[in-house]
């Protein structure tokens, strides 16, 4: 049995670096840090009991709680990254103080956005990693010793949005660099949704505003079918990276006075971004 290049290029073999607040307002190195990062993610699942039962059951199991955190030993001790690692206290020019109103219900700001650690993997690319409203949860401890440095121990674990669920708790994803481009790819089609009178014999193409991984040019990520019966039209896909173009040549000719979807999705830039599913209706001649 052999292994898959696909298989090698995956192995990750360095932690690369974490920031706060990726791509966002204030994005920032955590800092130098030791040992890595550990991200964990722990679910609760509970076995519904039933007469009879035999042991675990497929079906008869509920997820009951999601939980995700990013541990890492941090050495910079400046105070803004100390306020980081006590999240119950304020920094105010300069100083941090912890006073009774500490013992209330945790505010919002004293959730990061996201704090996100890239993961190098044995071809140069990386695992991203993103934790959405972050907040450290450890207990604080820095401790001074001779011919050692101050260490900060940090659990920073993400946190569910209780006022909106469609915010994700965390996100993996491949991505070729580490760099400021956190935006999907756009798509202008031809023929444009909701279009008419488009020729049976017609190529269709999509033109990209910027570079896209090739390989996601592929039968499915860029689906045609009709819309009457959802049939999927069979054809021969290429994509032009000077122009940005992906055509699709349909294998014969569309029926004619029929009514077709194009759907293109999950197409990367070369920075790992996937854009925004895009769904053309168009109608034949």
């Amino acid at each position: 049995m052999t292994i898959t290049a696909a298989q090698i290029e995956s192995i990750q073999i360095d932690y690369g670096i974490i920031y706060v607040n990726f791509g966002e307002a204030g994005e920032a190195v955590l800092g130098p840090t030791r040992g890595g990062g550990s991200f964990d993610v722990k679910a609760k699942i509970r076995d519904i009991e039933y007469d009879g039962q035999h042991g675990k059951a497929k079906g008869m199991q509920v997820i009951d709680e999601i939980n995700a955190a990013l541990s890492v030993t941090l050495l910079d001790t400046s105070m803004d990254r100390l306020a980081i690692a006590m999240p119950f206290a304020t920094l105010a020019a300069g100083v941090l103080t912890c006073g009774v109103a500490a013992v209330a219900v945790v505010p919002d700001a004293a959730y990061l956005t996201n704090v996100t650690m890239f993961c190098k993997t044995i071809v140069g690319t990386y695992k991203k990693i993103t934790l959405y409203n972050a907040m450290n949860e450890k207990d604080f401890s820095l401790n001074a010793k001779p011919k050692g440095e101050g260490e900060v121990s940090l659990e920073i674990a993400g946190h569910w949005d209780p006022t909106d669920d469609t915010v994700n708790l965390y996100k993996i994803e491949d991505v070729v660099s580490i760099g400021g481009d956190v935006t999907g790819p756009t798509v202008v089609t031809v023929p444009a949704d909701a279009a008419g009178a488009i020729v049976v014999s017609a190529d269709l193409t999509a033109t990209f505003n910027e570079a896209i991984r090739s390989s996601d040019i592929n039968s499915d990520n860029l689906i045609l079918m009709k819309a009457a019966d959802g049939a999927v039209v069979t054809g021969a896909l290429s994509y032009d990276a000077a122009t940005k173009v992906a055509t699709f040549d349909p294998t014969s000719a569309l029926s004619a006075n029929a009514d077709y979807i194009w759907v293109i999705s999950n197409v990367r830039d070369l920075a790992g971004n996937k854009m925004n599913p895009v769904v053309v209706n168009f109608k034949t001649a």
